[in-house]
């Protein structure tokens, strides 16, 4: 063999080693990269738990100091979203007074004025039938206690028994003179304070709430246009002029169908009172009508209370039944099958959603967050219909509907 022939194989064995080496090499590293893989893939994974983990933690303390300052700051807060809501609801109104050429200052006032006429002509109306019921309370209580007296009869009864158990397993210790408590009461400056600071607090809130839906009504147009101008695209500010339409026409249609519902039953209330004998009758309507703005407990506050009058109303304890029966049926057909006919499914919640937010928001604000609770869970199931990513609030919200086909 030639001396160039020995150096053609031997450059044909070199690149040969090296082919095998390159190939060793990568399949080397593909093996080490599919051994890897896992570890990595574990580690992000974990790494992404502990990341949503943390977020959710941090938005439920965001809700929980929300909640914290919104309860405390109550006294503001309150009338805050009354008198947004209450704009909400009259925002087709100053439409129509824009369409007509009045002026958004006296649109406003106008508004202002009838619902100042509406609110303090029921005070005035209804101040008369309270205070009488009020002042003869006394004699209502000394008229339930001697029909109810062969109960109370029973309960002394049991509580002599108790007591003679009582002495018997204490033994002489019953017998042991204890020493009274002295309490020591400083003059009060002004007795009457608490009721003026009650009053107070109610006339403050009422001036919040009309000032602000004033202002709202009159320059709150000018200034949603004003915020939504200043968003980037085009698309941005369609969807939310389309979210502000969204709500006002759903928080409108619903407040204002809910109202004309209530005020009729509270019309058939009051009639079916009267024709049954109970005192004051235009008060138990109103009281009816007041009342099924809080579903469920509304009702049966509601019927407690005319189970009570009727009690102390008529001798038959039988005819009285029927009294709290009426209320209860008139309530229940209401609630059951008339309001989720007329609502329809676009506005049927969750009863164990309402009564979560009527726990809730009565803990945050009182009485005024019970009447509060069911609007502003409509407008959570508005704002959740419109977002997609919000979707599943309004699944966990929306109930099936339950008007008879």
């Amino acid at each position: 063999m030639s001396f160039r022939a020995q150096l053609t194989s031997f450059r044909d064995w070199e690149r040969q080693n090296a082919e095998l080496k390159t190939s060793r090499s990568q399949s080397d590293a593909v093996v080490c990269n599919s051994s890897d893989r896992p570890a990595e893939t574990n580690g992000h994974r974990k790494s992404k738990i502990r990341s949503n983990a943390a977020d959710a933690c941090l938005i439920a303390l965001t809700c929980l100091a929300a909640f914290a300052a919104i309860a405390y700051a109550k006294a503001v807060t309150m009338p805050l979203t009354m008198a947004v809501l209450l704009y909400l609801v009259l925002r087709p109104v100053m439409k129509s007074f824009a369409k007509w050429h009045v002026p958004a200052v006296a649109g406003a006032t106008i508004c202002l004025v009838v619902m100042s006429a509406i609110v303090f002509g029921a005070i005035f109306f209804l101040t008369q039938p309270t205070r009488q019921w009020v002042n003869d309370a006394p004699g209502y209580m000394y008229q339930l206690k001697l029909k109810l007296s062969g109960l109370e009869e029973q309960l002394e009864n049991v509580e002599e028994v108790s007591d003679k158990i009582s002495d018997v397993t204490n033994g002489n210790d019953a017998d042991e003179i204890k020493p009274m408590p002295v309490e020591i009461k400083q003059p009060r400056l002004l007795p009457g304070l608490n009721l003026l600071s009650s009053t107070g607090g109610f006339a403050a809130g009422l001036v919040i709430t009309f000032g602000t839906l004033f202002f709202l009504l009159a320059y709150g147009d000018e200034m949603i246009e004003n915020l939504i101008a200043g968003f980037r695209t085009g698309e941005s500010r369609k969807r939310a002029h389309m979210l502000i339409f969204d709500l006002q026409h759903g928080m409108s249609s619903y407040l204002l169908t809910i109202t004309v519902i209530n005020a009729l039953l509270g019309v058939a209330t009051g009639t079916a009172m009267w024709l049954l004998g109970m005192p004051n009758p235009l008060l138990i309507g109103t009281m009816a009508f007041l009342f099924n703005y809080i579903p469920f407990l509304g009702a049966w506050v509601g019927t407690g209370i005319v189970f009570v009058v009727a009690v102390l109303q008529f001798d038959s304890f039988a005819y009285a039944l029927l009294v709290p029966i009426t209320y209860f049926t008139l309530t229940s057909l209401e609630g059951q099958f008339i309001t989720p006919c007329i609502l329809g499914r676009s506005m049927s919640m969750n009863p164990l959603l309402v009564f979560l937010f009527l726990a809730v928001w009565g803990w945050i604000w009182g009485i005024g967050g019970v009447f509060l609770a069911v609007p502003l869970l409509a407008v959570l199931k508005i704002v959740a219909d419109y977002f997609p990513s919000l979707e599943w609030i309004s699944r966990t919200i929306m109930m099936r509907d339950t008007c008879p086909s």
